[in-house]
This record gives C-alpha cells, sequence and structure tokens, in this order.
C-alpha cells in the first residue's frame, strides 16, 4: 500500500492578485507546501530558510514577508493541522448527542486526518519540541482544547450511563490520542484495508471497552 502524500489546507481564503500578477495567498502556500516536505522529510532543524524559499522558487525576501522567522512557519503548520481537527470536532458534536456514535467519528477523523494531514501530523509529533516561548505556548493551549474536546466525551458517555462508570476520561483520552496518533506511522492508503476499514476496527477495540 502507498502512503498518503497530501497535506490540504485547513482554511480557504480569497485569492487576490496584485496588478503587477504578484500572488500572496498562492506565494505563501508555496511555503508552507515546500516546508511540509522538507520539515517531514530532513526535519526542522536540518532545513534552512533559504532551502525553503529555493524549494518554492522563492526569495529569503519573500519567506520574510509572510513570515517572520522558521520558527513561526512551523508554528503556522501545527496550528493549521489544530485548527483543522478542532473545526472538525464542532461538526461532530453538532451532529449527534450519541455518545458512541460521537467517539466512532471521533476515531474515524483521526485516522482521516493522519491520511489526510500526514506530514502536519509527522512535524506535529517529530518537531514540535523545536518551538518555545509564545509559540509554544499558542500551540499548546490549541492542543489542549483539542485533548480537551476527547475527554469531554468520554465524560459525557460517562455521565450518562452510556460508558462504564469505572473509566478515568483523562486515560482513556491519552490512549484514543495515543492509538491514533501513531498511525501515521504505518497507516497507509489505496490498499486492502481503507482508512475507514481501519476506523470500524480501532471503534470496536474502544467501544467494546467502554461499553
Amino acid at each position: 500500500m502507498a502512503r498518503a502524500t497530501s497535506s490540504r489546507p485547513a482554511t480557504t481564503r480569497r485569492r487576490q492578485r496584485w496588478p503587477d500578477g504578484y500572488d500572496p495567498e498562492n506565494t505563501r502556500r508555496s511555503l508552507i507546501t515546500s516546508a511540509l516536505e522538507l520539515f517531514e522529510r530532513r526535519g526542522f532543524d536540518r532545513t534552512s530558510v533559504q532551502e525553503i524559499a529555493d524549494q518554492a522558487r522563492l526569495t529569503k525576501g519573500a519567506f520574510y514577508h509572510h513570515f517572520e522567522s522558521k520558527d513561526d512557519l512551523l508554528r503556522h503548520i501545527q496550528e493549521e493541522y489544530l485548527e483543522a481537527q478542532l473545526a472538525a470536532i464542532e461538526r461532530i458534536e453538532s451532529g449527534s448527542d450519541d455518545p458512541k456514535v460521537r467517539v466512532a467519528e471521533l476515531i474515524r477523523l483521526s485516522l482521516t486526518s493522519v491520511a489526510e494531514y500526514r506530514a502536519h501530523v509527522t512535524i506535529f509529533y517529530q518537531e514540535r519540541r523545536y518551538l518555545t516561548g509564545d509559540l509554544f505556548a499558542e500551540v499548546t493551549r490549541k492542543r489542549d482544547r483539542l485533548e480537551s474536546a476527547f475527554a469531554g466525551m468520554i465524560q459525557d458517555g460517562v455521565a450518562r450511563g452510556v460508558f462504564r462508570a469505572d473509566v478515568d476520561s483523562r486515560i482513556v483520552t491519552f490512549g484514543l490520542v495515543g492509538m491514533c496518533a501513531w498511525a501515521y506511522q504505518w497507516l497507509n492508503v489505496g490498499g486492502k484495508l481503507s482508512v475507514d476499514d481501519v476506523a470500524r476496527q480501532f471503534s470496536a477495540m474502544v467501544l467494546d471497552g467502554l461499553v
């Protein structure tokens, strides 16, 4: 099975071109795409701003027009993934109030995100240690919101008597996040098992243990 290689942007902005044909959004996206490939393949610390610009066929000046630093670009990549996750969780919460359905959808979302945002996920888990100070704090706040949403779904199921009362929602959350996140190391698409097939098997294991 071949690994998924697509990395979709979390948001879509209105495209605007300057009178001379310069396209700011396309330039920004090109830099992000270049960084995603280089950070995933070589690592954050072994990739320079010049290499990111060169691969995007742009200049360092263009890079610094859009990002304050390489760290700022890393923060953007991390937040792009987290924001997409948070928006998807909101859709899950508004789509059903059944705790079992929500958890199953949460697992499917997590695995789908690994497939669609594989470079983002790889960088999130392997390179986030390079963020410090305010940049790290921003990413950490959104990561905590994501984990709180996971835990909230488990707590809701326990409170309503759908899930076992003897489970610790925090431990279950860590287990869910870890199980799904680690899939970036092995999950492939286009093969014998689809992402939905894997999600169904994960859901069966988790829900059998919770219900």
